[in-house]
């Protein structure tokens, strides 16, 4: 399956230097710039919303813990349905709606409050449609990126996408935390709000229209369905991705949990302390997410896979050298750093090749099965370190989570991905 053909060649043979999107497609930078803005937004919300219901409802643990759980729920219910949903509609129009749509949601939050009318049951609520309309935004940008831009073009769009999730994932709580002080938790979420309103008006700006396919008058639901699990599940290269990222997920979400229980209450570090391993970490993705188009092209998909993993699983075996000495802080942020680095550009590689291997036509579907895997696995591994850290304690959780890390490499050394060169374009856009 491997492929000597250069990302950048044009036609007839003669091969031309690939210039970036960003620089390129006015509609590409309106769509990179309302995410942008977007995901910072998405980033106050989280830490607000849980810190709202605490100080302002004065909620139970147990009820902060449902509010996460009516979140993620429809991350297990609703993407097979919405990938279905969505493959024959345009995407633009549903991001727009959706942005429109979580805008009047969070916006709701402080306007209740300031009529002294906020109860827990709006939070749930907010927090559950809100959870699917996430949804429904992410399997539509996600199947839109590859209908607005040549495919030769999509490893340098992923990877801004993800350094704008690893933006938003760095500064996003800082931000929001430098809000609440200024102006509460309620009027924080005004700026989220505001942040929805700014990505749906840069969907607007984009001139782009998809080609859709008319629906059939006898739509064979259940077809659909099963075509979108084999979507995944047929390909060999993308199901060892799945696979191996549904491990990863789990394997993070071990070493995560262990990691803060282990430094900041078994070691006594601050949350000053916490936030720079978090910052190093969040450096570490924006570098790895920028670096990855530069590896596809000299490495291929499988040889830049590979590369990268051996950063994203060995890396988080310096934690076990945090041991509440003067160099803890040191060695965890350089373990978040690299591991991040690579978790990064391998996310670039893996959305990138997903995109580049799957019909136009099962977009939408291939990514709700996949995110279906991948989301599963990340809330057991969760559930997962909560009990381990509570039974072994976190250090020895700490020691085993990077073993499954290694385990999910397993997977991509398997031939459909470890020999995936570069892949020539189907079509142009």
């Amino acid at each position: 399956m491997t492929t000597t053909e250069p990302i950048g060649a044009a036609e007839g043979g003669v091969r031309t230097p690939e210039r970036h999107p960003l620089r390129t497609s006015r509609d590409y930078r309106a769509l990179w710039a309302g995410d942008l803005v977007s995901q910072f937004g998405s980033k106050i919300t989280e830490f607000v919303l849980p810190l709202l219901v605490v100080t302002t409802l004065e909620a139970s643990g147990v009820q902060v813990g449902l509010l996460q759980t009516l979140y993620m729920a429809p991350f297990f219910l609703l993407p097979l349905f919405a990938g279905v949903w969505l493959e024959r509609r345009a995407g633009r129009p549903v991001m727009i709606a959706a942005d429109l749509a979580r805008f009047v949601l969070v916006l709701g939050v402080p306007v209740l409050a300031l009529l002294d009318l906020l109860a827990l049951w709006h939070v749930y609520l907010i927090a559950l449609v809100g959870g699917a309309l996430t949804i429904v935004y992410d399997i539509a940008a996600t199947s839109y990126l590859p209908r607005l831009l040549p495919e030769r073009r999509l490893p340098a769009a992923n990877s801004l996408v993800t350094v704008n999730q690893a933006l938003g994932g760095t500064g996003g709580p800082g931000l929001a935390g430098w809000l609440t002080g200024l102006f509460g938790p309620a009027a924080t979420l005004v700026f989220d709000a505001l942040s929805y309103l700014a990505s749906a008006s840069a969907l607007m700006l984009i001139r782009h229209r998809e080609k859709t396919v008319p629906r059939p008058a006898d739509r064979d639901l259940r077809g659909e369905l099963a075509e979108g699990l084999r979507s995944v599940l047929g390909s060999a290269p993308i199901r060892a991705v799945a696979v191996h990222a549904g491990i990863y997920n789990a394997g993070i979400a071990l070493v995560n949990l262990a990691f803060l229980m282990r430094f900041v209450r078994e070691l006594g570090h601050g949350g000053g302390d916490f936030g720079v391993v978090m910052v190093a970490g969040g450096i570490g993705a924006i570098l790895g997410a920028l670096t990855a188009p530069a590896l596809i092209r000299r490495l291929g998909f499988g040889r830049a896979f590979l590369t990268v993993l051996s950063f994203s699983t060995t890396a988080y075996f310096l934690l076990t050298a945090v041991d509440g000495g003067s160099g803890d802080l040191l060695w965890a942020a350089l373990a978040y750093f690299l591991g991040t680095a690579g978790a990064s550009a391998g996310s670039v590689i893996a959305v990138t090749m997903r995109q580049r291997l799957t019909p136009p036509g099962v977009y939408a579907r291939m990514t709700a099965t996949y995110r279906l895997i991948t989301f599963g696995m990340l809330t057991l591994g969760t559930t997962t370190a909560g009990v381990l850290t509570d039974t072994v304690g976190a250090r020895v959780t700490l020691m085993g989570a990077p073993v499954v890390l290694l385990l999910s490499v397993l997977p991509i050394c398997g031939r459909s991905v470890r020999t995936l060169g570069r892949l020539p374009d189907r079509t142009a856009v």
